[in-house]
């Protein structure tokens, strides 16, 4: 099989199944003949890469769409957490929503949770909520904002209420530790 033959062939796999190298005395033709294999190789890993990167560019330039309903910072107050309720009351806005918080690149269910948690509330906000409510804390069992966290949560991982309702428990469980926390780094910094 010729260079030009080897290096024009449509198929990688039949090159290789199909290649055959001359076995002769001359080493040279040997040397020539892996060197064609080489060559058609990379032009492969080339090809490859490059269709690769472009499709990264299309998957990550449709995840970094701008955030319309998400709020660019999390919720400090109770207040704008009610606001906030309201506004996600619109079925068109809420749909948006879910699809917003789906875009997150968390990879495991748990982490999930509590970065969607922690990109819509602040600690603060947290603390002043637990899961069933007292009289001190708001409830957030039936809040819109838990319904479309959940319903993203289901949709990307397809698990049970009970570890949404678990790992939200605990996120606001845990919200006055992780006030605590913060504090003393900052006191420590300065």
């Amino acid at each position: 099989m010729s260079y030009q033959e080897l290096f024009f062939a449509d198929d990688i796999s039949s090159d290789i199944e199909e290649a055959q190298v001359p076995v002769a005395n001359n080493a040279s033709n040997d040397l020539k003949a892996i060197k064609a294999m080489l060559g058609r190789l990379t032009s492969e890993v080339v090809s490859l890469t490059t269709e690769v990167a472009s499709i990264k560019a299309k998957v990550c330039g449709e995840a970094f769409k701008p955030k319309e309903v998400v709020p660019m910072e999390p919720l400090k107050t109770l207040e704008e957490l009610t606001s906030f309720e309201e506004r996600i009351k619109d079925e068109k806005v809420f749909k948006s929503f879910v699809i917003e918080l789906q875009s997150s690149g968390e990879k495991t269910f748990d982490k999930f949770i509590r970065s969607s948690w922690r990109l819509m509330i602040s600690d603060d906000v947290a603390r002043q909520c637990s899961w069933r409510g007292t009289e001190a804390k708001k409830c957030v069992r039936g809040m819109k904002i838990t319904l479309g966290i959940r319903t993203a949560f289901k949709q990307k991982f397809a698990l049970e209420d009970a570890d949404f309702d678990r790992t939200t428990q605990k996120y606001f469980q845990y919200a006055q530790d992780r006030l605590s926390r913060s504090a003393k780094k900052m006191k420590s910094s300065s």
